[in-house]
């Protein structure tokens, strides 16, 4: 039966924590990957009274210490692939315009949130097009308060700022519950790596699933779940990221 995990500190009390838990490993990987990687699992640890990181590595992603024992943690990000393409492609767009915004001097400092156009699409060869849209769209709205129809920008909402940024909202949605399938598939993935990891002399293997993020492409847990399945993880969980609760699966 999936147990769920809580801690019972306050959110300040947390967040102070979690610095201490992860704060020198994000001096040494400044990269975006495992710059996540190391938030997730010094969220993951909150729920725990004595592990802290090791070691950051790659087979396993980390290494563990709970004061006696090393465990090895591999952990894998569940998204939706179809819904997370589509917000990365406009993610991208939006990147692109604001660092060409940026250096428009006849623009002030303002940050604009852009409702995305729903059910729309686009093909990649027409980024260069989506950028110079984007541009032109904001330009105009900041500077004259007024709104040119396009095709992937529904509505602007800009309110004063300390620089200029822009970002896409891809608006309300269902956020759907991951399915047991889903979970299997995600264990299964990771299930060769296990023999490697203990060869190096780490007996223990724990698996952490992230999932609940903000966007379309998220899940939320089944709280019912049961795992069913065998695998050689010692320690299966789920971590809801955004409600900040943990499941243990196994």
């Amino acid at each position: 039966m999936t147990k769920v995990l809580k801690t019972n500190r306050t959110g300040s009390e947390d967040y102070e924590l979690l610095g201490k838990l992860i704060n020198e490993h994000l001096k040494m990987f400044p990269d975006k990957k495992k710059t996540l990687e190391i938030c997730h699992t010094g969220k993951f640890l909150l729920f725990f009274d004595n592990l802290v990181i090791q070691e950051v590595t790659e087979k396993p992603d980390f290494i563990l210490f709970d004061g006696k024992n090393e465990i090895g943690l591999e952990l894998q990000i569940i998204v939706d692939s179809k819904s997370k393409e589509r917000e990365g492609f406009f993610e991208n767009i939006f990147e692109l315009a604001e660092k060409e915004l940026k250096e428009d001097n006849e623009l002030p400092n303002f940050l604009a949130g852009c409702y995305i156009e729903p059910f729309t699409n686009f093909k990649l060869n027409e980024k260069e097009y989506l950028v110079e849209t984007v541009k032109k769209v904001i330009k105009e709205y900041v500077i004259n308060n007024n709104f040119l129809e396009n095709p992937i920008i529904e509505s602007i909402h800009v309110q004063p700022h300390s620089q200029k940024n822009i970002y896409p909202n891809m608006g309300a949605w269902w956020q759907k519950n991951v399915s047991l399938e889903i979970i299997e598939k995600s264990i299964k993935k990771k299930h060769s790596k296990i023999e490697a990891y203990k060869e190096k002399g780490i007996k223990n293997q724990w698996l952490l699933l992230v999932l609940g993020g903000l966007g379309e492409s998220s899940f939320e847990m089944d709280k019912t779940m049961k795992l069913e399945m065998e695998t050689e993880f010692d320690k299966v969980f789920v971590l809801e990221d955004f409600k900040n609760v943990l499941y243990e699966l196994k």
